[in-house]
């Protein structure tokens, strides 16, 4: 008896596909990250950096970043690096400052915050070398997977939910002179991207 009654349940969890039913809906938590758009933040015109992204599906599990950077000046210890994280508001809209980063020395710390993706980045883009500083040039990307975009030293636990990340490099004088934003969602490592 009790081993029909141990079958019946375990059918009855396997039909009720039972992986779906005890997955915790937390708030925060470990995530996986889901790239939406790229985009630079205003016109780039008369920026000394500028960022021209665009995301090109290679396939149907395959994303890749495509563009080309251009740096008029070499990109060194001299700037200072802003990363802004903006959150989706309930009532529609970006939320800025939901996490702030602001530190001199924008080449080295934009090393250090991008961890393994400023090497992979490095690569894509042709650049002659993964150190600081960048020299001055354009650098074309023929692509990049975005998975290698999430091997970051961004905290590996965070709040779910549609961000914006924007980087923006600003000169002594506190005027930006080059930015990039991406859009992501951040989901729970089991859910599947919409």
């Amino acid at each position: 008896m009790i081993l029909i009654n141990v079958l019946v349940l375990i059918g009855f969890l396997y039909l009720s596909k039972s992986q779906n039913l005890f997955m915790p809906n937390l708030s925060l938590g470990e995530y996986r990250t889901v790239f939406n758009r790229v985009h630079p933040c205003e016109l780039t015109k008369n920026q000394t950096f500028q960022f021209n992204g665009y995301f090109s599906k290679k396939s149907a599990n395959v994303t890749e970043l495509k563009g080309n950077i251009t740096l008029w000046k070499s990109l060194d210890d001299s700037y200072t690096l802003e990363v802004n994280i903006a959150s989706w508001s309930l009532t529609g809209g970006w939320k800025p400052n939901s996490y702030v980063y602001i530190t001199k020395n924008a080449c080295s710390k934009m090393k250090f915050v991008l961890g393994n993706t400023w090497v992979s980045l490095m690569k894509a883009f042709n650049f002659p070398n993964d150190s600081c500083p960048m020299p001055a040039g354009t650098y074309i990307s023929s692509g990049l997977d975005v998975k290698k975009l999430e091997d970051h030293n961004f905290p590996k636990v965070y709040f779910y939910g549609k961000y914006k990340i924007v980087y923006m490099i600003k000169n002594v004088e506190n005027k930006m002179v080059g930015c990039i934003a991406f859009e992501m969602n951040l989901i729970r490592p089991w859910e599947k991207p919409i």
